[in-house]
């Protein structure tokens, strides 16, 4: 289900009057009416709430039927132009005009595969990159058209993308194979994983303010960078088994596992 919490994080109280599906896989909030959230889950595609969480209804008009029961990953709300919408499943992208609406497919170039993780590029809403079961799929017109970034990442899975927002050609990407690293927007990677005793990286997450900053969630944990992921290592006392990771806005220095 949907929870939250008014104090950093101390206490949590449920929500998730109108949820039929408690198997709740993402969240995002429309950055124009913070009130107004997105969630992606499984089962019952997308959700949408208009008072901060206290009740939700399904937004699936135009989604196939086998994306209504299968897995909305990721959910992005553009902070440009906050009615646009798009959302990763497992039967690639979806886009909405009117915030959740009317759902019609993004997919030429990326259908029919598995969209864990989809990110904007944080300076130009038309440049999005999504990771993928088969590598990191790029478009550049706003979900019209879709490419394979490079050849080699379809050798990944492809768990987490993050742009650098003081360099957006700067990309982290977290995959099967450990931490990838391009600083020229997808055309080449190198891998990061100096440090990281296990690879498969499940979520990845970068500091809002120290861009050096970033740390890795898997099965062992959390490992931190302060170099840019020259190196890595254990973050002390973290929990296992770690599936996300959040900074808290107001106060960067406090994660959420």
């Amino acid at each position: 289900g949907f929870y939250k919490s008014t104090d950093r994080g101390v206490t949590f109280q449920r929500m998730s009057n109108g949820l039929t599906s408690y198997n709740i896989t993402s969240i995002a909030v429309n950055p124009s009416l913070t009130t107004i959230l997105y969630a992606g889950s499984f089962g019952d595609a997308v959700y949408r709430s208009i008072d901060s969480g206290r009740n939700w209804m399904i937004i699936n008009t135009g989604l196939d039927d086998n994306v209504g029961t299968q897995a909305v990953n990721a959910v992005v709300s553009n902070p440009f132009i906050s009615d646009i919408l798009y959302v990763g499943t497992n039967h690639g992208v979806y886009k909405s005009m009117d915030g959740g609406g009317e759902w019609k497919s993004a997919n030429m170039g990326v259908a029919n595969r598995f969209v864990i993780a989809l990110v904007m590029d944080p300076r130009n809403h038309s440049i999005l990159m999504a990771g993928t079961n088969e590598g990191i799929f790029k478009t550049e017109n706003a979900a019209k058209t879709w490419r394979l970034v490079h050849p080699e990442t379809k050798k990944w899975a492809v768990n987490a993308v993050v742009f650098d927002k003081s360099d957006p050609n700067i990309v982290y990407a977290g995959t099967n194979q450990g931490v990838f690293k391009t600083t020229d927007q997808g055309n080449t990677w190198q891998p990061q994983n100096n440090g990281l005793a296990n690879r498969f990286i499940v979520t990845l997450l970068i500091h809002p303010e120290k861009t050096h900053v970033l740390y890795a969630g898997n099965q062992d944990g959390i490992y931190k960078t302060v170099n840019g992921t020259e190196s890595w290592a254990p973050l002390a006392g973290s929990p296992r088994s770690v599936t996300s990771l959040s900074i808290h806005p107001q106060s960067p220095e406090v994660l959420f596992a």
